[in-house]
């Protein structure tokens, strides 16, 4: 077996990637992808992604997701090919990643498992003293086939984002955030604004910039949303869902194909999860950070 590591995925490491998830979902039933970049961890030198490979065959995973410093805790995403499994080769992989982190000084992390697996393996969690949140995340998609909505608001206009508009975002930023400070905010940002495979927008009322949305185009065949928040004074009066409708029309009227669009939203929070639903998600697959049992 060898083991790797790296800080970044060439073109050919990420086809790799795609093909184990790929196999990895076939046999559990599983939907969630790993993130393929390090471009949000908090330390760039750190390596992110670690692998396994039997006769040149990618065989074994795990992208370490840590967007904050030390005193935040760090997702751990982790995937072994069924034929390999039970073989030691996910605890060599955690341990590689493990030192890592502890050389970075990260003493918090949550690995992420799906329902669809949990159900499989009945006893996995309390063979490895792991408990999982009460809430789960919820990924959900829409159609492309789905997606024809009722008119929007005239009066609010969405626009791709430009640097000059990051200043007036970041207390936008943290008042939807608040366990980010600003010049984190403005990294993510920034850093968001510069990546290639990212359209990032902004929504427009009354000419002030009152929301953001940002979409990963990377994948051939759907959109992911994430980084979605309207200024405090502007919610609960239809201004999010009018971002997410206006940000997914504005593909094809770009002359860009419509894919299913995909996004993530907390159990635990209901407002936006009706939010989602009224505009045609639908939940595909339910997620659970776990973590160790204290």
């Amino acid at each position: 077996m060898e083991y790797a590591e790296s800080k970044n995925l060439t073109d050919r490491q990420r086809l790799e990637v795609k093909q184990l998830v790929e196999e990895v979902h076939e046999f559990d039933g599983s939907k969630k992808a790993p993130y393929l970049s390090n471009q949000f961890n908090f330390y760039p030198q750190m390596p992110t992604f670690f692998s396994a490979k039997s006769a040149g065959k990618l065989v074994g995973f795990v992208m370490l997701y840590a967007d904050g410093d030390t005193t935040e805790s760090v997702d751990v995403f982790m995937i072994v090919a069924p034929q390999n499994r039970r073989q030691k080769m996910g605890t060599k992989l955690w341990q590689n990643a493990y030192r890592v982190l502890r050389e970075f000084g990260y003493q918090k992390w949550e690995f992420i498992a799906e329902k669809s697996f949990l159900d499989s393996n009945p006893d996995f969690l309390t063979n490895l003293s792991l408990e999982a949140d009460a809430d789960p995340e919820y990924q959900m998609r829409l159609s492309k086939n789905e997606q024809e909505f009722m008119v929007t608001r005239a009066d609010l206009e969405v626009r791709p984002l430009e640097s000059k508009d990051i200043p007036t975002l970041v207390p936008i930023y943290t008042e939807s955030f608040p366990e980010s400070s600003a010049n984190e905010a403005a990294t993510y940002l920034t850093k968001g604004l510069a990546d290639a495979a990212n359209k990032n927008f902004v929504l427009v009322y009354d000419k002030k910039i009152v929301g953001c949305c940002s979409v990963d185009v990377s994948a051939e065949v759907e959109y992911y949303l994430y980084g979605v928040f309207v200024a405090k004074k502007y919610r609960n009066k239809g201004f999010a869902r009018n971002l997410i409708v206006k940000v997914i029309n504005w593909f094809p009227a770009n002359d860009l194909q419509r894919r299913d669009c995909v996004l993530a939203v907390d159990g635990s929070n209901p407002i936006a999860l009706h939010l989602y639903k009224s505009i045609g998600f639908k939940a595909e697959t339910e997620v659970y950070y776990l973590y160790g049992k204290q």
